[in-house]
């Protein structure tokens, strides 16, 4: 064998010796980050544990996966979902109105729709033909408005008015509803990497340390959705969201968190109801009801 044919495999021999040392270093570094980090999160769990905080069981089973940020190009119903609502609106059950450059849907109905809330998702889908499109968010029976918040990559948009799907029921039946969609990039057009999203240990934690969760408090489930980085949830235009941490407490009480800062979000249900009826002029009532008010 030539001299120059050795060099070259003494070479290449060395170049691959590199790389696996270079490989062990990184992978030693990695595992020992991983370790850190999961001493720091068992220190925190029983901090958590020591002032009162519990946690259901599984919900820390799970690791937190990264998760990309979502844009809007705004509020836009797709051609399939416009043809459902063309459909709708050949029919005499319903009176359609679309709205703000076909952007919004209202509809009145011709009957009232007896419901429960234990039948709420079944009889909205029986109406709403694109109701798939939402996810069932619940029922404030003060306001009388059942709401449902668009799904995107199979992930929950938190209150927006850009999509959502709001329902009121009156005297236990369906009058009207009014609805949104926002339109989101395909997979092969969007452009935002995943991001490691802060860990469900740390996001309790924070909550806990600003008094949001109380000691004797159980943390029933927690899942990540998204909700406009911008903290304007009125804009039915283009939007920017934040991967955001939904932390419910004792079955019942819902706190949000953007999962990539930590920064707890506050997010009242009553308002949004509120200022949604107003944004779309959802019902006269609210009118008639303030006009009394100031009256007295």
């Amino acid at each position: 064998m030539q001299w120059g044919q050795i060099k070259t495999l003494f070479i290449i021999s060395f170049l691959i010796l590199d790389l696996f040392l270079l490989n062990q270093f990184l992978n030693k570094q990695y595992q020992s980050q991983v370790n850190q980090l999961t001493i720091e999160s068992e220190e925190m769990i029983d901090q958590l544990e020591e002032g009162g905080v519990t946690f259901a069981e599984g919900i820390l089973d799970e690791e937190t996966q990264p998760l990309a940020r979502m844009s809007s190009r705004g509020a836009e119903f797709s051609d399939s979902v416009l043809g459902q609502i063309e459909t709708l609106d050949e029919g005499e059950a319903q009176q359609i109105q679309m709205l703000q450059n076909e952007g919004v849907v209202k509809s009145e109905l011709e009957e009232p729709v007896e419901v429960t809330e234990d039948t709420m998702i079944e009889e909205v889908g029986q109406i709403v033909p694109f109701s798939d499109q939402y996810s069932y968010w619940g029922y404030n029976q003060d306001e009388g408005i059942a709401l449902f918040f668009q799904k995107a990559s199979d992930r929950t948009v938190y209150f927006n008015q850009g999509g959502m799907l709001m329902v009121r029921v009156e005297d236990g039946a369906i009058t009207e509803y009014v609805a949104t969609l926002l339109s989101f990039a395909n997979e092969e057009e969007a452009t935002n990497e995943p991001i490691q999203l802060i860990s469900k240990v740390t996001i309790v934690n924070q909550l806990f340390e600003n008094g949001y969760i109380q000691s004797g408090d159980e943390v029933t489930s927690m899942q990540v959705g998204y909700y406009n980085a911008l903290i304007a949830t009125e804009n039915i235009g283009p939007q920017l969201f934040e991967p955001t941490w939904k932390v419910v407490v004792n079955g019942t009480e819902s706190f949000f968190a953007f999962a990539t800062s930590g920064r707890i979000i506050e997010i009242s249900e009553e308002d949004f109801i509120q200022d949604s009826i107003r944004a779309f002029d959802f019902t006269q009532d609210l009118e008639l009801e303030t006009e009394n008010n100031d009256e007295e």
